[in-house]
C-alpha cells in the first residue's frame, strides 16, 4: 500500500475477504480508494494512509480488537458508519450517503 495523494480512502472494517474486490468496485466507482481490513491492521498503515472520508464498520464480521486498531489509525474527525450487513448493497448505500446533501435540504411536499 501506498499514500494516496489524490484519492481519499474509505477504510472498511470487517465484512468478508471474499467480497474486497466488490467492495473496491462501490467504492472506486465514487471516486474514492478502499482500504479493507477484515483480521487485523497492518504495521505502518497509519503513515501511508493519506486522507480518510470515512470508516465503515460491518458489525457483525469484525472482532473489537480490529475495530479497536482501526479506530486507532484514522483521524478523530473521519466520519464512521455502522452496517449491520457486510453486503455489498449495505456498502453500496453508505458510500452513496457520504456525498447526500444534509435531508433538510431536500424539498418537502405538501
Amino acid at each position: 500500500m501506498r499514500k494516496s495523494e489524490d484519492k481519499a480512502a474509505v477504510i472498511v472494517v470487517g465484512g468478508s475477504g471474499g467480497m474486497s474486490e466488490r467492495y473496491r468496485e462501490v467504492v472506486e466507482a465514487r471516486g474514492l480508494e478502499l482500504r479493507h481490513f477484515e483480521n487485523r491492521v497492518p504495521n505502518g498503515t497509519r503513515r501511508i494512509l493519506g486522507k480518510v472520508a470515512a470508516v465503515i464498520v460491518m458489525v457483525g464480521m469484525v472482532s473489537h480488537s480490529l475495530r479497536d486498531q482501526a479506530k486507532s489509525i484514522v483521524p478523530d474527525d473521519a466520519p464512521v458508519v455502522y452496517l449491520k450487513s457486510a453486503s455489498v448493497s449495505a456498502l453500496r448505500q453508505a458510500v452513496a450517503s457520504l456525498e447526500a446533501p444534509p435531508s433538510s435540504a431536500a424539498p418537502r411536499r405538501a
